[in-house]
């Protein structure tokens, strides 16, 4: 599950050009081949599902200079970080969280946020899948704020 808000709806709804950036590693995350992956399945998530939202949005992975919109996101905990103790993960599970943004190339201003997390399951689970239908529901989740924006 998704969960954010629009920040600022006028600038959202003009739509544009809105530019994927690779999820960074955060502050409960190494940066390392694993967080790599996973930011590259998000962002591919993301390309494949948004188009099919019928959005307001055309996507480019490129050239910052001429878009409208940047998305940024971050992996902020991937692993069994020991912050998350109260989650009492068995031995096979993982925690995945991760947040971002889509802000105005031009000012810097924020338009929508998001976040999510879930516990993965690395007996049943593939990690890059699971990241891949993250960046699914947050194609979904852009793509509905635009239409009841």
């Amino acid at each position: 599950m998704i969960t954010g808000s629009v920040v600022d709806p006028s600038s959202f709804e003009k739509g544009g050009t809105l530019v994927l950036d690779a999820f960074k590693p955060g502050s409960g995350t190494e940066a390392n081949d694993d967080s790599d992956q996973l930011s590259l399945m998000m962002v591919k998530g993301i390309r494949d599902a948004l188009p099919a939202g019928n959005t307001q949005f055309t996507l480019s992975t490129d050239d910052q200079k001429n878009s409208d919109f940047v998305l940024d996101g971050y992996i902020d905990d991937y692993g069994r970080d020991k912050h998350f103790t109260h989650m009492n993960l068995r031995k096979t599970q993982v925690h995945l969280s991760m947040d971002g943004e889509i802000w105005l190339r031009e000012t810097g201003e924020k338009v929508l946020t998001f976040q999510t997390s879930t516990v993965i399951d690395l007996k049943k689970q593939d990690p890059k899948t699971v990241a891949y239908q993250i960046g699914v529901t947050i194609a979904h989740y852009i793509a509905s704020k635009g239409s009841n924006s």
